[in-house]
């Protein structure tokens, strides 16, 4: 139990004052010093039941002397080897472009609900997008929930804002007609990364993930390749190749089709030629894609590249993202298992995969309805007047 104490302190002009003392524990549970004074014994005696109860309770906080914007980056700095570095780039860059412009001289201790939802009003007013509004918040909420864990904030003031309601898109993708047309295209106009969207089509990797990859993740024999890391984002806003893949589910093995691997074999060796041309200037970093010296590719060249072949091609405009979106919505439209998708795809469960591709829903259910439709009733028979009766085996008795 805390404890405390009142003690009276007279004045030079002969009156008392009453000193409150009590303790508390820091969040690494160091001993803390608190005091405060008061007029009369009673304030002083009603002030010391109100702050003891609090130590007690765990709701007790220090008032930050801290403004929102020295909180934040004191916040990103300390907690920022939880997160992956494109991730703290990230959070970096909306808290320097729309938390701290509008809320950084706000003191911590003051911040409250209606001060951040009329940021997130003048946010939308200025015609931000609601996505992008709905991560500001993610962003500020996560930070304000560590400063509640570190007793600087009672409660959360991001806690009960109202955000913005995004509504889920269906992807845009291509039809099976328009993948063909395109793949067809890159061969025509003998597009140097024709292997590049041929794996993105048949795989559904994630383009840092193709970008990552390296030989010693190809099982030419089994047609295999091993999803292990991806071309990541650093915390100052360059690339690099990461340690692991994005997820724990991220990491998988995709079975390719054998015009895939024959698009590889046959990059493997254009490579080859590359490399002896290169001599000591190679750049040996064991990728499958390269940028003609051995080192990656930056996925900005590969989205312009897309991009021309998509226009050459003449097909709906999509984002190299778009290929993997493309592939997950073939294979549910086929008729193929999403449990088998989702492995493909990387996704953390099957409800991911479901949700993110509910557009295809509709056609299964069709598919699903002409299915059990034949099963029920695909047997029965016209008699000679016209009228519906089972088939022999289940007529009745």
């Amino acid at each position: 139990m805390a404890r405390g104490s009142i003690t009276p302190r007279p004045t030079k002009d002969g009156k008392v004052r009453y000193r409150v003392k009590w303790e508390s524990r820091g969040p690494d549970g160091s001993r803390r010093h608190h005091s405060a004074t008061r007029a009369t014994k009673k304030a002083a005696e009603a002030l010391l039941a109100e702050k003891l109860d609090e130590v007690n309770e765990g709701t007790f906080v220090v008032a930050s002397k801290e403004t929102v914007g020295q909180y934040l980056q004191r916040w990103l700095s300390a907690a920022s080897f939880r997160y992956a570095d494109a991730t703290v780039y990230q959070y970096e860059r909306e808290i320097r472009l729309r938390i701290v412009p509008r809320l950084g001289g706000v003191a911590l201790s003051k911040l409250d609900q209606i001060t951040i939802q009329s940021m997130y009003a003048t946010l939308l007013d200025s015609k931000t997008p609601a996505a992008t509004v709905l991560q500001t918040h993610k962003v500020l909420h996560t930070a304000l929930a560590q400063a509640v864990a570190w007793r600087l904030l009672i409660r959360n003031p991001a806690d009960g804002v109202s955000i913005p309601r995004v509504e889920p898109s269906a992807p845009i993708v291509w039809t099976p007609d328009e993948a063909g047309a395109f793949l067809i295209s890159a061969t025509t106009e003998k597009d140097p990364l024709l292997p590049l969207w041929e794996l993105g089509l048949d795989s559904g990797m994630r383009i840092g993930e193709m970008l990552a990859l390296s030989w010693s993740d190809v099982d030419r024999q089994r047609g295999l390749v091993s999803v292990r890391r991806t071309l990541t984002g650093t915390r100052e806003g360059w690339w690099k190749i990461g340690e692991h893949a994005k997820t724990s589910s991220s990491r998988r093995a995709i079975d390719l089709s054998p015009f895939t691997m024959a698009a590889l074999r046959s990059w493997g060796a254009r490579q080859a030629e590359r490399r002896l041309a290169a001599g000591e200037h190679w750049q040996d970093m064991g990728l499958v894609f390269d940028r003609g010296n051995g080192h990656w590719i930056n996925p900005n060249t590969v989205r312009n590249a897309f991009d021309r072949a998509v226009s050459t091609a003449k097909v709906t405009r999509i984002t190299p993202h778009g290929m993997r979106h493309t592939m997950a919505t073939l294979l549910l439209g086929a008729g193929v298992h999403p449990k088998i998708v989702q492995e493909r795809l990387g996704h953390s469960s099957i409800q991911m995969t479901l949700d993110r591709y509910s557009h295809v829903s509709m056609s299964m259910q069709q598919q699903a309805t002409e299915v059990l439709a034949d099963v029920l009733h695909g047997g029965r028979l016209e008699d000679h007047k016209g009228r519906a009766r089972p088939k022999r085996g289940h007529e009745s008795g």
